[in-house]
């Protein structure tokens, strides 16, 4: 099970999650991917995210465990395809929510958590190299990060603790979380921008779904348009004070 935190390999062809849309330019071009879950309990969690490509907002998910509607904002994927997506997406999730059931019940962890993953990877000019990355943070901590020279993953600088030296330890046995993810990042990520980018494509897609856009910002989320809160505990879910206490 400690192996499926980065399925993300095959499954991100397309991308998934990302940050705000921002405003296109003539600047790098770049595909940004951005995955937060709350973990109220080892098995209660609520899954938000989505991608921007060029700062264009592409694609979103929201929802609980193993019910997560996951969206194509623009028709970058024929629908067959869109379909396959959309299920090796759900697995994923599935997947990494094993892996934090597995760390808990050998290390211990304390809930509620907030987990969020933040990869893509962006064009500077003709002639540079890619920048390319994938960071993750812990109630609103950094914890560990991807670095692509070495195709290995480091503790960010704090505290020695149990739970992160056991997850470093542990991404980096198997090729499919090193070198398979460098792989994805420096050549899938790079040739997706480089295929889907163009002056005519943005210019066909920029301003769409704007207002489906969440801000992370310190501390809180910007909701820029539907009650987030207010949805969640109108199906159920009782997040109270807790919740934005940790955001």
């Amino acid at each position: 099970m400690l192996t499926t935190l980065l399925p993300l390999l095959p499954l991100l062809l397309l991308p998934s999650w990302a940050l705000c849309s921002q405003e296109a330019s003539d600047g790098p071009w770049d595909l940004h991917m951005t995955q937060v879950s709350y973990f109220r309990n080892p098995s209660q969690v609520w899954h938000r995210g989505n991608a921007t490509l060029g700062g264009v907002l592409t694609h979103v998910l929201e929802g609980p465990g193993y019910n997560v509607s996951i969206q194509q904002l623009q028709p970058l994927q024929e629908p067959d395809t869109w379909a396959l997506t959309k299920r090796y997406l759900n697995r994923y999730l599935e997947e990494f929510v094993g892996l934090v059931q597995v760390v808990h019940q050998e290390r211990g962890v304390t809930f509620p958590l907030i987990i969020r993953c933040f990869l893509g990877c962006e064009l500077p000019p003709e002639g540079s190299e890619a920048r390319v990355f994938f960071e993750v943070a812990v109630n609103g901590s950094s914890f560990v990060n991807f670095q692509p020279r070495t195709a290995s993953w480091v503790a960010e600088p704090h505290e020695p603790s149990r739970v992160v030296t056991y997850t470093v330890e542990q991404l980096n046995k198997y090729n499919r979380t090193r070198y398979e993810l460098r792989e994805f990042l420096q050549d899938t990520c790079v040739q997706y921008v480089q295929k889907h980018i163009t002056a005519n494509n943005l210019k066909g897609i920029m301003g769409s779904g704007r207002d489906l856009c969440v801000g992370w910002v310190p501390g809180k989320w910007v909701e820029l348009k539907d009650g987030y809160l207010e949805q969640q505990e109108a199906q159920g879910w009782r997040f109270g004070t807790e919740y934005m206490h940790l955001m």
